[in-house]
């Protein structure tokens, strides 16, 4: 995080432990009722519930910190001690206008290069044309189809004899391994061929750029350290990820194609289609974070509409999937269907509630008198679920979080509470999104991956 970045942290942090406490003194005579607590802490105990649950399954597998979510042979080989040979690979890019960039992803990927292959989306500048001159591979197609159609087009040109596929972005770099090694994407890859599963989800961390970055770090690392890890051979896909190539084109031939939630949508196909996915973290990529609140909150309401979108049209996949394990049923039912879509109203809820006994505490330490006193307004409410949060997060973050980047998390700990409670407005927009998209042929906010808000239906939003 850079000075200017540390200085808004401390300071954010100083007003918040401030407010907290003189909201503290000035409000012992509150009392908190029961019902209304439960209603403000929902956030906090649907985390900690499923929290707990999550660190149970990771700590029964039989698995290394690093390494993969499911048991893989240390050295995949004969009987003989001859090592398994290496079947041929390809790392592939769909991009679009990356003339800026050409000189930085040249320098990124030239160790790769006799691997890449690369098809330009239709971009209005000279892309294709400069990654040609360098002597890269790269196709090219005569309209803007998006990354899913993009990389269909593009596996149906690949060698015949090319197994497996890496895809990646163009904003992407392969990095070293969690425990501080250098990665060695051969072994990963070979092992990865050797278990005969239809894909591999690496970890996906961010490059440090202030405040904002910090907290999608944290974000990332309880996502993939803990959200994926923990599900076995049940992952889920990020949009980088490896696949083996039958898999992947079996996938897209019935993949809708959208942009939103492809990698989601790619998950649902091959898990309930009875194949498996691991997570490796081992393997990690790092990539751009959202720099401006702006940003983030549209790609947040372009995530958050197209897992309604996904989850609706693929409940077929679903349900074939929740068959499989408690597990399965609990992440893709209980947990997608309950916790994240039918419970966002009461969170919403929980937010308001919050909100308004942040502001009475504001009020009674100001003397204002603007917000009437009551159970539902108790400035106790905050104190006592921002507490509790805070523990929540400093835990999570020690059993979670590789040791070397756990001070730098545990820095941004005091704020994740925020932006825990923030990130419920583009959710709620995005689902909202979702339904005036169905009801009215529109939409309510155009998110950046919305090139035409205006639409006629559902199916042709992405």
């Amino acid at each position: 995080m850079n000075t200017s970045g540390n200085r808004l942290l401390a300071g954010a942090v100083a007003i918040v432990a401030g407010v907290f406490a003189l909201t503290w003194l000035t409000s012992l005579t509150f009392t908190l009722r029961f019902d209304v607590y439960l209603l403000a802490s929902l956030v906090l105990s649907i985390d900690m519930l499923d929290l707990l649950l999550r660190l149970h399954l990771r700590r029964a597998q039989a698995t290394q910190m690093p390494g993969p979510s499911i048991p893989l042979a240390a050295a995949p080989a004969s009987g003989l001690g001859v090592q398994i040979p290496l079947r041929p690979y390809a790392l592939v890019f769909a991009v679009h206008d990356l003339e800026g960039e050409v000189d930085l992803f040249v320098e990124q990927m030239a160790p790769y290069r006799d691997r890449i292959w690369i098809i330009d989306d239709c971009s209005t500048d000279r892309t294709s044309l400069r990654l040609r001159a360098a002597g890269w591979r790269c196709l090219r197609t005569e309209r803007n189809c998006k990354k899913p159609a993009a990389l269909k087009r593009l596996l149906e040109q690949l060698p015949a004899e090319i197994h497996t596929v890496m895809v990646l972005d163009p904003d992407t770099m392969i990095r070293s391994s969690a425990d501080g090694t250098p990665d060695d994407l051969d072994t990963c890859i070979r092992e990865f061929q050797a278990s005969g599963a239809a894909a591999l989800c690496p970890r996906v961390r961010l490059r440090p750029d202030g405040l904002l970055v910090s907290l999608q770090q944290l974000e990332y690392a309880f996502s993939f350290c803990l959200g994926r890890k923990c599900l076995a051979d049940l992952s889920i896909t990020a949009g980088v990820a490896i696949y083996r190539r039958d898999a992947l084109e079996k996938a897209l031939a019935t993949h809708s194609l959208s942009v939103y939630a492809e990698d989601l949508e790619n998950t649902l196909l091959l898990l309930g289609g009875g194949e498996r996915i691991y997570y490796d973290d081992r393997l990690s990529v790092q990539t751009e974070g959202k720099r401006t609140f702006a940003s983030w909150f549209s790609q947040r309401v372009g995530w958050w509409f197209g897992f309604l979108k996904v989850y609706v049209e693929r409940q077929r996949e679903v349900w074939m999937l929740a068959r499989r394990s408690p597990m399965a049923f609990y992440h893709f039912v209980v947990y997608m269907a309950g916790l994240a879509l039918a419970a966002s109203p009461l969170k919403a809820a929980s937010l308001i509630l919050l909100l308004v006994s942040l502001l009475n505490g504001c009020d009674q330490l100001l003397g204002t008198a603007l917000i009437p006193d009551t159970p539902l307004t108790s400035p106790l409410l905050f104190a006592v679920v921002y507490v509790k949060y805070l523990l929540l997060t400093c835990v999570a973050v020690v059993l979670v979080v590789p040791a070397r980047e756990r001070a730098g998390m545990l820095a941004v700990a005091p704020l994740y509470f925020f932006y825990a409670l923030i990130h419920l407005a583009p959710m709620l927009v995005g689902f909202a999104n979702w339904l005036c998209l169905r009801a009215f042929g529109r939409r309510l906010y155009a998110d950046h991956y919305d090139a035409a808000p205006r639409l006629n239906g559902l199916r042709h939003a992405a």
